[in-house]
């Protein structure tokens, strides 16, 4: 007789940004898929609710906010209109983020504003507002969603580099998260793809630089750092490099 699955995140609540599409849609999948109850914020209302749908079908309580991250009166508002079912969060995925291209000389000062606000205040005030919670509630998880190219060493690209000092900075808040909440049983991690298949990564990538990762396959490794699995690890940033040719299964 075949054992019923063990579901990896059963009784969790999982707040997951840039939920409506690419990796947050497809980590959002994986996550109902191994029975976790999820908050769901995007800027898009309809791609939050294709998103919430494919959740829906495996039978999780799924709650969606339309929310500018960008905006601290937005995400204070989502915490203090959040269900009381949905409040006790345990995992928190920042993964949404913004990208512009430019040379770093002549970047205007407004759009580097946007750029932090989006992906490094809002990653850090999400995080403050989730550990508050996850202290009363014996610990929790976050997973911190960077790029390869944000990493020391790793190749540049011309008019990157905004974008790439946005996610040095997020290396810089997982670790300190990560020892600052220890002893709280909060464990802190990073996840930095190479290329992935996304409509950001279309818009921003040089020609002729295919993707080398899936959605999916980065939801797989977020699951990994998300569940028990991945214990005790803590501080990380784990590096996810992908092979073009071959194919991905997506379920």
């Amino acid at each position: 007789m075949l054992k019923p699955h063990m579901k990896k995140l059963e009784n969790r609540i999982a707040l997951i940004t840039g939920a409506g599409r690419g990796i947050g849609m497809a980590t959002a999948v994986q996550f109902a898929r191994e029975g976790a109850d999820l908050i769901l914020i995007s800027r898009t209302a309809d791609e939050l609710s294709e998103t919430a749908n494919l959740c829906l079908a495996h039978k999780v309580n799924v709650f969606t906010a339309t929310v500018d991250l960008a905006e601290k009166r937005a995400i204070d508002h989502l915490f203090e209109n959040l269900p009381d079912d949905f409040a006790r969060i345990g995992i928190l995925i920042n993964n949404a983020a913004r990208f512009i291209a430019g040379r770093i000389d002549e970047f205007s000062f407004e759009d580097f504003q946007s750029m932090l606000q989006t992906n490094l205040i809002a990653p850090y005030y999400l995080s403050q507002k989730v550990i508050r919670i996850m202290k009363n509630n014996s610990g929790g998880n976050i997973i911190n969603i960077s790029t390869y190219s944000g990493l020391p060493g790793a190749q540049k690209f011309p008019e990157f580099g905004i974008y790439g000092i946005t996610k040095y900075a997020l290396w810089g808040l997982t670790e300190y998260l990560a020892v600052e909440n220890r002893e709280f049983n909060i464990r802190v991690n990073q996840l930095s793809p190479s290329g992935v298949d996304t409509r950001m990564y279309k818009e921003a990538s040089p020609p002729g630089i295919p993707p080398d990762l899936s959605p999916t396959e980065v939801a797989r490794q977020i699951l990994y750092l998300a569940s028990d699995d991945s214990f005790p690890l803590s501080g990380a940033n784990i590096t996810l490099e992908g092979m073009p040719d071959r194919q991905d299964e997506d379920e």
